[in-house]
């Protein structure tokens, strides 16, 4: 009888033995799955008005529009105290493409803001697209020297933005002359205007 009993118990222990190493399989199979993914990392627009959707080579126009909206606001609002530095943020956002394109440019208005103390900033009023990438931002651009407004006027930029492994680059950034239209292909990409008379006026 109580062999019976022990070889019974034995079974037992056999048994949760065996689940117990199949569940650790398990989860060491499931460590090594996870471990293969990868993080996708997307940049939210600095002010989220509206739902949007984010894939691996596209994005919704309401994301596209809030990202055109945030890099244009973050390229055209600086001062002398960070020009240089958000000069640099904005490179970081374009295609490589295009930074080759604009970077020593962009660099010299940067400094040339840096020099004169020059303040300016951009306020987004609309956003018209011409395609599913190329879009049109408007807005009212002012400007500020020794605390005193010397310029305030609307410019419009033309964006055409790339989606590719989740993240939104720039691959065209260029003012446009008023009532004008971006063409279907990029152009030059050319920087923010940082004189007086930059721009529309």
């Amino acid at each position: 009888m109580r062999a019976a009993k022990y070889l019974e118990r034995l079974d037992q222990a056999v048994w949760l033995n065996r689940i117990l190493q199949l569940i650790l399989l398990l989860l060491a199979l499931g460590v090594l799955v996870m471990a293969r993914h990868r993080t996708i990392v997307h940049i939210v627009p600095s002010q989220i008005q509206h739902e949007y959707r984010i894939g691996p080579s596209s994005a919704s126009k309401e994301y596209l529009s809030q990202m055109a909206s945030t890099f244009t606001t973050t390229a055209l609002t600086v001062n002398s105290d960070n020009a240089e530095y958000a000069a640099r943020a904005f490179l970081t956002n374009l295609t490589p493409e295009a930074r080759g394109r604009i970077e020593t440019t962009l660099l010299a208005e940067a400094s040339y803001i840096k020099k004169t103390g020059l303040t300016q900033a951009f306020y987004p009023k609309t956003i018209d697209f011409y395609s599913p990438q190329r879009l049109r931002i408007t807005g009212t651009l002012m400007q500020w020297l020794g605390g005193k407004v010397i310029a305030q006027h609307d410019i419009s930029y033309a964006l055409t933005l790339e989606v590719k492994n989740y993240a939104v680059k720039i691959s065209d950034f260029a003012p446009l002359h008023k009532g004008a239209a971006p063409s279907t292909a990029p152009g030059d990409v050319v920087p923010a205007p940082a004189g007086p008379a930059g721009g529309d006026g």
